[in-house]
């Protein structure tokens, strides 16, 4: 059996890191897999090559370019593809996806489609279910997998139809996260430092985060706040954080390949955000043993308990967040506790648990 997950792009993202510890965790149990991407070049490239994930690239030649359904349907029929895995619902990654599979099919070749899915209508990617609908009644998509019960429910919602819906929640590596050497990170290092872990897009609120930061200088709480993640060293970020005369305190890091390390070396991992479905940087934090603190949204209500594994606060709320920043940082028995609990629990949404129950759904007829 031959699997060949495709991607829009191979730019570091949560969904794409785990697509390539999926692809590696998947070969190690004696499955052929393999990835393509839409677009060529990126930081992904390297790394799946490193880790010896053959990679075919740059399927689509300009924009809006229909005939990348050919060079999919081409590549499927030559590396003998059972399975094609859509990585997320990237449009061009979708179409060309599983057109290319249709086209492969009229062409005397069976190839099983399944979109993993990390994302809710109405958010940032709006309401894509009326494609979804029209692409399993037409036949050309198999399965869906869910990253998240909730989701399931969403999508259900929906009227997508259950019975073609899995959940199997996001996994990290978390040997990734042990013996990490902290990042040296600017700014004094008496202060505590805060990170979040997230690209700027539209669910990701760091207007709220920014005023709660505003508020904890204007009471006087010391502390170093890293933003990570494409879009963060942004003109208008910068413009941003020297408006709310933040300049001393807020340091946006832009794209980085050294989370662990900054993770290690922080003392609070927080995420502002306005809709979550399952997130990779909250579990990222906890597998490397630090407290979390997120919107209270409904994707993080399978992660963990608040005040058990970490604390949630009302989302747009930048007092909320702030008080929550502030009591966190003032008690390090606190911090200690949440991040120890995390550790425990963390363990059942490991890389293993997800190759574990990926291997299970490809090898299901």
């Amino acid at each position: 059996m031959r699997t060949l997950m495709l991607l829009g792009n191979l730019d570091v993202g949560g969904a794409e890191r785990t697509a390539l510890e999926l692809a590696v965790g998947l070969r190690t149990k004696g499955l052929d897999v393999q990835a393509a991407s839409l677009k060529g070049d990126g930081p992904l490239g390297p790394m799946l090559r490193d880790a010896g994930v053959p990679l075919h690239e740059g399927l689509l030649r300009f924009r809006f370019d229909a005939t990348a359904l050919f060079r999919v349907a081409k590549l499927l029929q030559c590396e003998k593809i059972d399975t094609l895995i859509l990585v997320d619902i990237y449009r061009n990654a979708m179409f060309c996806g599983l057109w290319g599979a249709r086209l492969a099919r009229r062409r005397g070749q069976r190839v099983r489609t399944i979109l993993w899915c990390s994302a809710v209508p109405p958010g940032q990617a709006g309401d894509f279910t009326p494609r979804l609908r029209k692409n399993i009644e037409r036949g050309m998509l198999d399965d869906i997998v869910c990253v998240s019960d909730w989701q399931r429910r969403m999508l259900s919602e929906y009227q997508l139809p259950s019975e073609k819906m899995t959940t199997i929640h996001n996994g990290v590596d978390l040997t990734r996260f042990q013996n990490i050497s902290p990042a040296d990170l600017p700014g004094p290092a008496n202060a505590p430092a805060l990170v979040q872990v997230a690209n700027v897009m539209p669910d990701k609120d760091y207007d709220t985060l920014l005023h709660a930061a505003a508020l904890l200088k204007k009471c006087g709480t010391a502390f170093r706040l890293f933003l990570v993640g494409r879009g963060t060293a942004s003109p208008a970020m910068h413009a941003r954080i020297a408006e709310l005369r933040l300049g001393d305190s807020v340091f946006p890091l832009g794209p980085r390949n050294d989370v662990p390390a900054i993770l290690a070396a922080a003392d609070v991992m927080v995420l502002s955000t306005r809709s979550e479905v399952f997130n990779i940087a909250v579990l990222e934090a906890m597998a490397a043993g630090r407290a979390v603190i997120t919107s209270d949204v409904p994707g993080f209500a399978e992660m963990f308990t608040d005040g058990r594994e970490g604390v949630k606060v009302p989302p747009r709320n930048p007092a909320a967040l702030a008080d929550a920043i502030q009591r966190l940082l003032g008690d390090k028995s606190l911090r200690q506790q949440l991040a120890q609990t995390a550790e425990r629990h963390i363990k059942k949404f490991s890389l293993q648990a997800m190759c574990d129950a990926f291997a299970e759904l490809l090898r299901r007829k």
